[in-house]
């Protein structure tokens, strides 16, 4: 198998140092010709230290202190300061299989595909009723082409792009997303943006990663809310630029994630955060398309702008290592 480089980026933000395992799976992964980016935007020093530790035997790693402004921020920084023909995203709170890079490389390396996600498996747990881990999936290779509504390919903990694709698109809508004012969706939006414009986006089950996130109900349910409001501010800028899919991308969300999730609720799962998780979606996605329109909008890539790109206070990013 030909063997070209690989960027993959990390966003971490107050983990400290339980991105240790993440990096160490990523060290004995058996694809050898990557670079790791691990973008912080911590408050502390402890991830610091703890990529630093790593960085010293291995120069395949880079740290970068970033500021604050989330998830799709820094992904599109750490692409940025790559020029790997792919690249590659998972979280830090993921464990990667040995062959996790090179099962994406593998689909990516055919010009068709634009996207790549792999298997989302969460990691080991003592069983606990009240805690549930989010973003996970798995099933039979597929192929995602034409239908811009298909949006089941998989997750951000666990997906890879062509360079060329990444940058025609203009990379992740730095307003969506964790840690963003526009809640989560990032990855389908990004997604649904592919689609639109011709490509073709596979899910490969070889692609594992273990994510070990798990959460209360409670936390859970503030997770939804924040994909309720995303799912309402993709909806909105989508109609804002003529395409009238956000309409479609809205009522599909507001019956899959609110109706369906109550009826789930009160007669499969007989448990009460269940249906407020539901009851949320009916109200939170209004939210987003309501914030959405204090943000400006570049309609070429279909992207929000993000304030600080008009006030020209993006600065340089500094760290390096080594």
């Amino acid at each position: 198998m030909n063997t070209p480089t690989v960027d993959i980026v990390i966003s971490t933000y107050g983990r400290g140092t339980a991105i240790d395992a993440t990096i160490a799976s990523l060290r004995q992964n058996t694809y050898p010709h990557f670079t790791l980016w691990v973008l912080d935007q911590s408050e502390d020093d402890k991830t610091e230290q703890c990529v630093r530790t790593h960085a010293e035997t291995d120069d395949r790693i880079r740290y970068i202190r970033r500021p604050v402004r989330g998830i799709s921020a820094t992904r599109n920084a750490g692409a940025a300061m790559g020029n790997a023909p792919y690249i590659l995203f998972t979280n830090d709170d993921c464990i990667l299989d040995a062959n996790w890079i090179s099962a994406l490389i593998t689909e990516l390396q055919n010009e068709q595909i634009w996207l790549a996600f792999g298997a989302v498996l969460p990691g080991p747990h003592l069983p606990n009723p009240d805690e549930i881990v989010l973003g996970t999936c798995d099933g039979s290779r597929r192929i995602f082409h034409h239908n811009r509504f298909n949006l089941g390919f998989g997750h951000g903990h666990n997906m890879g792009a062509r360079r060329e694709a990444f940058e025609r698109l203009g990379g992740f809508d730095e307003l969506i997303g964790a840690g963003a004012p526009l809640g989560a969706w990032e990855e389908r939006d990004l997604g649904y943006r592919a689609l639109k414009a011709g490509g073709t986006i596979v899910f490969t089950p070889h692609a594992i990663a273990y994510h070990h996130h798990w959460q209360s109900w409670h936390s859970a349910r503030r997770s939804f809310r924040a994909y309720g409001i995303g799912a309402g501010a993709v909806a909105g800028k989508y109609m804002r630029c003529g395409d009238l899919g956000g309409i479609v991308i809205l009522t599909e969300w507001l019956f899959s994630q609110g109706l369906r999730q109550i009826a789930s609720g009160i007669f499969k799962w007989h448990r009460r955060d269940k249906v407020l998780l539901g009851l949320d979606q009916l109200y939170y996605p209004f939210v987003g398309l309501r914030k959405s329109l204090d943000y400006q909008l570049d309609r070429e890539t279909c992207c929000y702008i993000a304030p600080y790109r008009l006030s020209n206070t993006d600065r340089s990013h500094k760290g390096v290592v080594p």
